[in-house]
């Protein structure tokens, strides 16, 4: 479900509230890509088969947006779409949030590993 950022980083805040007694939460963040992998296949497809060559645009320069998903379980999916002049706010709330729930991260459970005595010949 595709929501803004404000409702985003609230239902994100449940997410894990929710998480502490049962479920899991992953967060994906990435480029947001406005063509997808057919869409481009097609289009390599079209030059090929026109012979021309196109001079593309130097996409350096330019400016994506960000997409970030959580999910929760099976049932919560939540995203939202982070235009690159909101992206400096809009992390500052969601590593807010995130540093608050690290309390309910398992810690690593570590063997205990016996001394050995050192030999001494």
């Amino acid at each position: 479900m595709l929501l803004d950022n404000d409702k985003f980083l609230t239902r994100m805040a449940k997410a894990f509230e929710d998480s502490k007694t049962k479920n899991t939460v992953y967060l994906t963040m990435k480029r947001y890509a406005y063509t997808t992998k057919k869409i481009r296949a097609a289009e390599e497809a079209e030059e090929k088969a026109a012979g021309d060559t196109v001079m593309k645009v130097d996409e350096q320069d330019q400016e994506y947006p960000t997409i970030v998903r959580v999910s929760c379980g099976t049932k919560t999916k939540l995203s939202t779409l982070v235009q690159p002049q909101d992206l400096d706010r809009f992390m500052v709330q969601y590593t807010n949030i995130v540093k608050i729930n690290m309390t309910a991260l398992k810690k690593k459970e570590r063997k205990k590993v016996p001394k050995t005595k050192k030999t001494t010949t």
